[in-house]
Formats: C-alpha cells, structure tokens, sequence
C-alpha cells in the first residue's frame, strides 16, 4: 500500500523547515488565516457521470469525486479535509469543484496550496464524537500550525514532493522484482 503524506511525522516536516529557511515559523489557528466551510446538499438533479467540474464528498477512494457537474461552488485552488467518518485527510484540489456532505473547504490565498495540504495532514485531529467520529470547520479552524514565509512554504513543498516520488518509486522495486522472478520462473525449465 503506498505511503501517505500523512503519515509524515510533524518533526520532519518542522525539520525541513528549518533546514532550507531561517527557522522562524509563525503560529496561528487554521480559521485565522484561512475561510474554512462545509460542504451541503447533493443536488441529484444536477448530477452526472461526466462534466466539467467535480463534486466531491468524504470518500478516501477515487479523490473522493461521486460525480460531475456543469457549474462550481468551490473555485479552485483549495484544500479539502474530510469532515466525517476518517476525518483530518487533507488533500489538494487544483481545478474549481463542490463539496458535498461534511467536506470542509479550507481556503488561503496566501499559502502555498500544497504546503497547506501537508500542514493540515499533520495535525493530530482529537475525536470528540462518540458516534460516526466528525471533524467541524470551527473545530478545525482552533487548530493551531505553525508556517514559514511563502518562499520558505514553496521550497518546503517542493522537498516533500521530490520526497513522496522517491518514496512512490521504491514501493515499486518489490512488484517488480516479485514480477521479474515469476516471469523467470514460469520461462525456465522448472516449469515443465
């Protein structure tokens, strides 16, 4: 199963930081400088298997998109973190879209968009719920981050980038050899 940005433990991400700027960070609550809202209603009429924008709910599976329609509610860049069910997943939404259900929009246009998707998935969300666990958007804006200046944001993003493709290319070295092995064995003469 690949690795998730989430689980990148804060340290790092706090480390990276550190190393590539000047190791001053800034702490704020995530509602003090970003709009943070709460998807609605699905609107089945509108609805479609094919459009131009997204419709995005809760799930973890195919980005969470449950269909399409012809107009938008959310312009993108934005991030999205899942409100109910698994909640505090982060994930990067470049193209304009509607959340739908508990999905909370989180928007800040003066943050890199990736490095907000990484911060985010590294708060450790405490479950209150007794029930189906559920994540607010005022909930989620008393959370408290700390961040760099945009500059130091931009490189930041770029490392964990570079970090996630080379960590997404060596989970794939063990299918290939597994592959590379049976296809050996399935060609050789022990297979007679």
């Amino acid at each position: 199963m690949p690795s998730s940005p989430s689980l990148r433990c804060s340290q790092v991400f706090r480390l990276i930081g550190h190393i590539l700027g000047t190791g001053t960070w800034e702490q704020r609550k995530l509602g003090d400088i970003s709009k943070i809202t709460a998807g609605g209603d699905i609107d089945k009429d509108k609805l479609s298997t094919r459009g131009r924008y997204p419709v995005i709910a809760n799930a973890l599976t195919n980005n969470g998109v449950v269909g399409y329609y012809d107009s938008y509610k959310v312009k993108g860049p934005a991030v999205t973190v899942t409100g109910r069910g698994d909640v505090g997943h982060a994930k990067t939404r470049i193209e304009s879209f509607t959340p739908i259900v508990r999905l909370l929009v989180v928007s800040a246009p003066n943050f890199d968009i990736n490095f907000l998707e990484n911060a985010i998935n590294n708060i450790r969300i405490f479950n209150e719920s007794t029930g189906v666990p559920q994540l607010t958007a005022p909930q989620l804006g008393s959370y408290e981050f700390e961040y760099p200046c945009s500059s130091e944001q931009v490189c930041i993003d770029n490392v964990l980038h570079k970090i996630d493709n080379l960590i997404a290319a060596n989970e794939q070295v063990p299918k290939l050899v597994i592959k590379i092995v049976n296809n050996s064995l399935a060609n050789s003469s022990f297979s007679n």
